[in-house]
């Protein structure tokens, strides 16, 4: 959030810095912390996430490697 510049305000680096940490303050102090509840309903939500994910990319690949060893197959009988 950019302050407004006043006429009594100097321009400069020291003041740019000044104004950046001001604003930093002000914007951490309308932070809020999550309540236990709401951390771990966050945390199972990502767990689930990250187990769907899991069994995503296990089921492709299962799917690939049995398609990779029937091709490997096949090649064999080739020769």
């Amino acid at each position: 959030m950019a302050s407004t510049k006043t006429q009594t305000e100097r321009s400069g680096p020291i003041a740019w810095l000044r104004n950046w940490f001001h604003d930093i303050v002000a914007e951490l102090r309308r932070v809020t912390k999550p309540t236990p509840e709401e951390t771990t309903q966050m945390m199972l939500v990502v767990i689930g996430f990250v187990i769907v994910v899991a069994i995503w990319f296990a089921v492709w690949d299962a799917a690939l490697t049995y398609v990779t060893q029937r091709i490997e197959n096949w090649v064999e009988t080739l020769r």
